[in-house]
């Protein structure tokens, strides 16, 4: 595989979840500290709890007057090149604040666009039931969920009172997690430049 920082390939993490006292925060942030300091490429945290998205009442084009919030949200998802969304489980599915934020979209707005998916879950599953109903709202967008899955069961035991890795094996499953989302960002991202090239 090529190295990434020859195409500057530009991956968020999307934290999918605004709720006081998230878990998935603390995965979120350990992955964007691998992610920023073990591969060439750009990323930051996109965290649904810092922005202002109203529950959705019309479409983004009908809208007069279009929330900054709002407009900055959509604008970073559709520049991006792969997406790596964090999500926890709700009730066995994902939350409702990242599916309003997500319908906002207009559609096939993740066309072309790579996404790993790792799921949080204080049970034993890892999120499993939240990992198949993102892949299907994904694929709806025209994104391209990647076969390989993050799921985290017993959250709650991952870190340490400090902050810390408590589980040294997920460094692991998050690297090869981390590489194969790359893989396909790369490979899509050249194929799409040497298309529209004349």
């Amino acid at each position: 595989m090529e190295q990434s920082n020859q195409i500057n390939l530009k991956i968020p993490i999307l934290l999918g979840s605004c709720r006081t006292g998230r878990q998935s925060l603390k995965v979120a942030q350990f992955i964007f500290k691998e992610l920023s300091q073990n591969y060439p490429l750009k990323t930051e945290i996109i965290d649904l709890a810092e922005y202002n998205i109203p529950m959705l009442e019309e479409r983004l084009k009908e809208m007069e007057i279009l929330p900054p919030d709002l407009s900055r949200f959509c604008s970073k998802l559709t520049q991006a090149d792969g997406i790596l969304i964090v999500a926890p489980e709700y009730k066995n599915g994902y939350p409702g604040v990242l599916k309003n934020a997500l319908d906002y979209l207009e559609p096939q707005a993740l066309r072309y666009k790579p996404i790993g998916i790792c799921t949080v879950s204080s049970g034993g599953f890892g999120g499993l039931n939240c990992l198949a109903q993102l892949r299907l709202v994904c694929l709806a967008l025209g994104g391209l969920p990647i076969p390989d899955k993050l799921p985290i069961s017993h959250v709650k035991e991952m870190f340490d009172i400090n902050g810390n890795l408590s589980d040294l094996g997920f460094t692991t499953k998050l690297n090869s997690f981390i590489k194969e989302l790359i893989w396909y960002t790369e490979a899509i991202f050249r194929s799409l430049r040497e298309s529209s090239e004349p």
